[in-house]
């Protein structure tokens, strides 16, 4: 009995240590969220779904503002629209992640209509406390800053794609960002991809409400950032057709967004309005090679307001 227990230890050690290894190596390989759950508390971050996930570049942020008065290096700590929406668990974990000891922090806060929606059509859950995500990273983790991060493994295994390792497809890196190196070129493959969000946001605005619930977490999200920096508010470029569902879908979001940038002096920059015209690839996700000048293009919008 004592040499099988011995035995067993000696595996489950050896198992970790594998584990361990991978995941130090190749952990933004192998899971799109397992980068952002191993970074110390930050000072400054980026926030939404997949839209700023790939889209705003961190790197960019940093060179941009390198020698501005910014607590930096900026995280990306988006995820997807199947795993967050503002609300009371995606606030608790961001406040989980942020250095509230200091004030010089940089804070974009993106946003669309479809982020603060109820899911559930009338149910209205949200204001019951129940909320879709809390279940999902990066809600159910109570860890948020170490490396290597076993409660990550645990909990979420099923995001896990090992194969990644070997394809490097796309990699999520120590600050957040998701690259995607393989994107197809192929005009036709990519205009069925935008055919299919399309159709997939047609789908949500006919079944997903308005949620007011989520939109007084924004707003609590919101003044409890503009303690420890600088809060703006971010609406990524889209499709024109994507436009028009967001539009038919909640008209007037942009107004409701310059009355929480006015609340509390947290300027709003809507990239769908602007000169400057960044396609996607697919009617929402932009590229790495657009995001990148996207990113110091929102550099320049956070500056002009810095000036003012």
């Amino acid at each position: 009995m004592k040499k099988l227990l011995i035995k067993s230890f000696c595996f489950f050690i050896v198992v970790l240590l594998i584990v361990w290894i991978t995941l130090s190596y190749y952990g933004g390989y192998v899971d799109y969220f397992y980068n952002k759950f191993t970074t110390p508390k930050v000072n400054s971050l980026i926030m939404g779904d997949s839209r700023s996930f790939q889209g705003v570049q961190p790197n960019e942020i940093d060179s941009y503002f390198k020698n501005s008065n910014f607590n930096l290096p900026i995280l990306n700590y988006s995820f997807t629209l199947n795993q967050i929406a503002y609300g009371e668990p995606y606030n608790k974990s961001i406040l989980k992640k942020i250095d509230q000891t200091q004030t010089n922090g940089l804070f974009i806060v993106t946003v669309h209509p479809f982020m603060l929606s109820n899911r559930s059509g009338g149910n209205k859950e949200e204001a019951k406390g129940i909320f879709f995500e809390a279940d999902m990273p990066p809600h159910n983790m109570y860890n948020v800053t170490s490396s290597p991060n076993f409660e990550y493994f645990f909990k979420n295994f099923k995001y896990f794609h090992f194969r990644g390792i070997f394809r490097k497809s796309s990699k999520t890196h120590k600050n957040g960002w998701l690259e995607e190196k393989n994107l197809p070129s192929d005009s036709t493959l990519l205009n069925q991809w935008k055919q299919g969000q399309i159709k997939l946001y047609t789908r949500y605005s006919k079944e997903w409400v308005r949620s007011e619930e989520r939109l007084m977490y924004l707003d609590d999200l919101i003044s409890f950032l503009n303690n420890h920096g600088n809060v703006f508010l971010l609406r990524l470029p889209i499709s024109d057709e994507m436009m028009d569902i967001e539009n038919s879908y909640w008209s007037n979001f942009n107004d409701e967004m310059k009355v929480l940038s006015n609340k509390y002096k947290a300027p709003y920059i809507n990239f769908n309005i602007s000169k400057h015209r960044f396609n996607t690839y697919d009617g929402i996700h932009l590229d790495k090679f657009i995001g990148a000048p996207f990113t110091v293009a929102v550099c320049d919008s956070i500056n002009k307001y810095l000036k003012k």
